[in-house]
């Protein structure tokens, strides 16, 4: 953005509008003559490069559009202060030294900065240009990366639209493509935001945010995240804008602005270098996320939590979680509120009682409350939080909804017909298969006796199985040797089998090695031994 009084904007019937500059010869030939100031101004003090760009001012050019197209280039300038020390410091001795002699004439003053010198070790000449070398004029302009004149004009262009915005009391806007990023970063920005489906296109959106100014508090923080979001809005195929600014210069009137893709291709440049915003780094959008996710994940509940999964569709509305918890087919999402209202709230939970099926926690920070906090009723369960979210509610719920999903699968399998192939088929392969809880699995297979196998433990085995199992044991004496032998026909628990098969295991000692099998007198047939 730019400073809001190098702003450009043009108003008329109700409406503002940003006075974009066109990419003709003229404005051309003035970004380039700007551009070369900076670049001819490597090794020279701030304040010549401040006297130059007030000259082009004086020649009839708008000192609103100088500066902001010198504000930009400015941001990718490096300054330094030319000094044998710090500046500070510096000052500090010498205005010491003159409290001392209390000098009012040109001689006292030479002395004080002699004397002054002498305690910091350096020459008078060095002390007199370390000073104020740290004000602003005189700092040295060290290191400057120009733009191509069409791309600082586009980039101009941009930031004036960012600007506007940045006095937006609420904005709505839709677009087509790109809306990952989108998603992302409306979430990572802490905006207040209520999303639709867009008529006529599977895969578009529209979306309403509310405004800085129709905040509270901390609206410069909130205004400049709206402004951040534009560069990914511009990035899409497609992209419509419509903004209600509020104008404290005229009086505090609200006018509307509309800008569109095919209005604005050619004349603005949305890079992500353009937007001063570098490639997302961070996992999580706040500390609150991350501390959250890590205390989660610590905790060991065996839940799958995923971070921005994928958007919810209600009706035509779209919800954006901050993390789903997967785990054995069930799914609860969760969503941190950042700035939020009681409408906004209620707006969110009457979406979410719309979708079927759908568990969502909300978690709100009673701190960035914006409106009287109010206990909320509704199917989403909703927390409230100061400075952590609270991890046992939600761990609370989330054995709930296990408990309950476990045994909706149980039921749902006792009605289904379960075909065992192979010799060995356990209980977890049997979930995998059916994509179940191993606990849905335990509770149905309770009392089941398919014809040909028998449970042992955590499987099904084959009756055929546990005779060969059984014939190989003839003549084995070590309980060592038997394991060996079972886990070698592809059974794990082989203390199961041999029970199973009517074994039991003689110890005459402490050692493993010593213990032998011995089958009972009367050996048990197989059965089942869960």
């Amino acid at each position: 953005m730019l400073p809001s009084n190098l702003l450009r904007a043009k108003v008329s019937r109700g409406k503002i509008r940003p006075i974009y500059v066109s990419l003709d010869v003229d404005t051309l030939a003035l970004a380039e003559r700007i551009t070369g100031i900076f670049r001819n101004g490597i090794g020279r003090r701030k304040g010549e490069l401040l006297k130059k760009l007030r000259e082009v001012e004086d020649e009839g050019y708008d000192f609103k559009l100088v500066r902001g197209l010198s504000a930009l280039l400015e941001r990718r300038c490096t300054f330094e202060a030319q000094s044998a020390l710090n500046p500070r410091e510096a000052r500090m001795t010498v205005f010491e030294e003159a409290s001392k002699a209390r000098a009012t004439s040109p001689e006292q003053r030479d002395d004080v900065i002699q004397r002054a010198s002498r305690r910091l070790g350096v020459s008078q000449q060095d002390l007199e240009r370390t000073l104020f070398s740290d004000i602003e004029e005189e700092l040295m302009l060290k290191g400057f990366e120009p733009l191509d004149s069409d791309v600082l004009l586009k980039r101009y262009n941009f930031s004036l639209t960012q600007t506007l915005l940045f006095k937006s009391l609420r904005m709505e806007f839709s677009a087509s493509g790109n809306w990952k990023n989108i998603f992302r970063d409306v979430k990572r920005l802490g905006l207040i935001y209520s999303v639709e489906k867009g008529d006529g296109d599977p895969g578009g959106y529209r979306v309403s945010l509310d405004g800085p100014l129709s905040l509270f508090k901390m609206t410069e923080r909130y205004g400049t995240s709206i402004a951040k979001l534009l560069p990914q809005i511009v990035a899409s195929d497609s992209w419509r804008i419509k903004a209600e600014i509020l104008t404290r210069s005229r009086g505090g009137r609200v006018y509307s602005f509309e800008a569109d893709a095919d209005e604005l291709k050619g004349i603005v440049d949305a890079s992500r270098e353009a937007s001063d915003e570098g490639p997302r780094t961070d996992l999580y959008d706040s500390t609150v996320e991350a501390r959250f996710a890590r205390s989660f994940l610590s905790y060991g509940s065996g839940w799958v939590l995923r971070r921005e999964p994928e958007p919810l569709i209600a009706g035509i509305h779209v919800l954006i979680p901050d993390f789903s918890f997967e785990k054995d087919g069930a799914k609860v999402y969760l969503e941190v509120v950042g700035f939020w209202t009681s409408d906004y709230l209620e707006r969110k939970i009457s979406k979410l009682n719309s979708i079927s099926g759908i568990d969502v926690i909300i978690v709100a920070d009673e701190s960035l409350a914006c409106s009287k906090l109010e206990r909320l009723k509704g199917k989403a369960l909703v927390i409230y939080y100061k400075k952590e979210v609270p991890l046992k509610p939600i761990i609370e719920h989330l054995k709930e909804v296990e408990a309950s999903k476990v045994g909706e699968q149980a039921e749902r399998l006792k009605g289904e017909a379960v075909a065992l192939k192979g010799d060995v088929v356990s209980l977890d392969e049997i979930a995998r298969e059916r994509g179940v809880a191993v606990e849905s699995v335990r509770m149905a297979v309770q009392g089941f006796k398919p014809e040909g196998y028998v449970r042992v433990d955590e499987c099904f085995i084959s009756e055929a199985k546990l005779g060969e199992i059984d014939r190989k044991l003839e003549g084995v004496e070590r309980l060592t040797d038997a394991l060996e032998m079972i886990e070698a026909s592809g059974v794990k628990d082989g203390h199961k089998v041999l029970e199973a098969l009517g074994y039991t295991s003689v110890w005459e000692g402490m050692e493993m090695d010593k213990v032998k099998i011995k089958k009972k007198s009367a050996p048990n047939p197989p059965s089942d031994t869960a």
